[in-house]
């Protein structure tokens, strides 16, 4: 009974005991808990407040960051400001620099003929064009020559080009000296090209100067002339030197290839200190009609195969060479055309002999030694005393023409010379000089018998100087009183002739 009461109560004492335990344990975990909540609500405040400061601190540092870019953005932007200022500045002053470098290479190319007046730049070739046709000068051997360029075909020259066409030439005689312009080595050759067209300039020292112009008539002048020849009888007018179309006049066709007319204008100028007398002579070694039935036409319908000299060209006028592709004419007489004193057609290598007029053999042959129909042209014209720096011209005209057709340069030159308003008509040829007398460019006049007066030196010089100012005038010349005194010279020189 003893021994069952005790285990009663131990098992009592015992259910007690761990029932204490028990609540000891829940109340010792509640402390714990209480405790480690409390430790860990102290670390986790620490913690954000960690994270707030590291916000704030990422957020400062950003925004500083920013405010440093901003700030460094700002003054690249002001640097590339001042960068891009400084580059535009130093682009314009570049611009300025190359432009005024340019106006310093202008002025140093561009230069003023000191005796033509004229604006002119110095080139080493120059070529210049109108329809199918060229001018071509070279500064190198101070040379030229005319082309006509056939559709699809190689340009015809209308002078040798043998050697850059050296043989065609222009020489200088002063007093008894004669220069070959193109071949001397004592003539310093320039081309320049100027306004008009271009200029070929021989100069021999302390002597004299010879500046030679090529140009092409304008296009809309000779459409002109051209749309004349259309119609029997027209009224020309001319306005600021201009001709103008009447409402008969027909358009030139869009397919046809006008003639080109070509001006030649030689200026020669005296550079030594003392007056002398000067003059110059043309040889045109022609290609154009070698190989023609005949070698040269003349105006009023003549034809030569052989050597010939014309005393003057008041009849013939011009001379044409041709074949079946190219033509060309040249011009020796008409208003504004410096009468030559001789032409003569010949061998060329007869025309490039050493004397001033050659003495022609009439009927000669155009053949030598070293060449087969070889002809050519020697134009000479009057000689002309200068005084210092003076300055005298003469001028001809010279005609292209292609695909068979004629050239009319001559035509060009009476029409485009006409009045202010005048009926243009169709004028003969003006007959040639006869001794006994005859009529000369539509004007009726008749050189008597030659005196004893008119042989008198004194009056035959009167005569020359009469000549010679008419000639040299700036103004209109009364060619009619010009021919007139050119004739009575004639006649007396050549009395002056039979008699020796």
């Amino acid at each position: 009974m003893k021994v069952l009461k005790k285990n009663r109560f131990n098992k009592f004492y015992f259910e007690k005991k761990v029932l204490l335990c028990a609540v000891l344990a829940v109340f010792a975990g509640g402390v714990f808990y209480s405790q480690n909540e409390n430790v860990n609500d102290g670390v986790l405040a620490e913690s954000l407040e960690k994270t707030e400061s590291s916000e704030n601190s990422e957020k400062k540092s950003a925004s500083e960051d920013s405010e440093k870019l901003k700030k460094e953005k700002a003054e690249d932007s002001k640097e590339k400001k001042e960068e891009s200022k400084k580059s535009k500045k130093a682009k314009k002053t570049e611009k300025t620099d190359e432009s005024d470098k340019k106006q310093e290479k202008n002025k140093e190319i561009t230069k003023i003929d000191p005796y033509l007046g004229d604006v002119y730049i110095p080139v080493k070739k120059y070529s210049l064009f109108f329809e199918n046709y060229s001018i071509e000068c070279n500064s190198e051997r101070g040379t030229f020559n005319f082309y006509s360029a056939q559709k699809n075909r190689k340009k015809t020259p209308v002078f040798s080009n043998y050697e850059d066409s050296i043989s065609s030439s222009f020489f200088l005689k002063i007093g008894k000296t004669v220069y070959c312009l193109n071949k001397d080595s004592a003539v310093q050759k320039e081309l320049w090209k100027t306004a008009n067209g271009a200029r070929l300039v021989y100069t021999i020292n302390n002597k004299a100067r010879v500046a030679i112009d090529f140009s092409f008539e304008p296009e809309e002048t000779v459409k002109k002339i051209f749309a004349l020849e259309q119609n029997d009888e027209k009224i020309v007018t001319e306005q600021d030197g201009n001709l103008l179309k009447t409402e008969e006049d027909e358009e030139v066709p869009d397919d046809v290839v006008l003639p080109g007319v070509i001006k030649i204008r030689a200026y020669v100028t005296n550079l030594s200190e003392k007056k002398a007398n000067f003059a110059l002579k043309s040889v045109l070694d022609t290609a154009v009609g070698e190989g023609a039935d005949f070698h040269f036409l003349t105006e009023n319908g003549l034809s030569f195969n052989s050597e010939h000299q014309f005393e003057n060209m008041l009849k013939e006028r011009a001379l044409c060479v041709s074949d079946s592709k190219t033509s060309a004419e040249f011009v020796f007489e008409g208003k504004n055309i410096s009468s030559p004193e001789v032409v003569t057609i010949a061998n060329i290598a007869y025309l490039n002999s050493p004397r001033w007029i050659m003495v022609s053999e009439s009927g000669r042959s155009f053949n030598s030694l070293n060449a087969y129909n070889n002809s050519g042209i020697s134009v000479v014209w009057p000689q002309k005393k200068l005084q210092k720096e003076e300055t005298y011209s003469i001028q001809f005209f010279a005609g292209i023409s292609s695909n068979g057709r004629k050239c009319d340069t001559l035509k060009y030159v009476d029409f485009v010379e006409t009045d202010s308003t005048k009926k243009v008509e169709k004028t003969e040829p003006a007959a040639s000089f006869d001794v006994q007398g005859s009529k000369k460019a539509d004007v009726d006049f008749i050189v008597q018998n030659v005196t004893e007066k008119q042989l008198d030196f004194e009056y035959i010089q009167n005569l020359i100087n009469r000549i010679d100012a008419l000639e040299s005038t700036d103004t209109d010349v009364d060619r009619n009183e010009l021919r007139q005194l050119n004739s009575e010279l004639d006649a007396i020189l050549a009395a002056l002739r039979k008699r020796n």
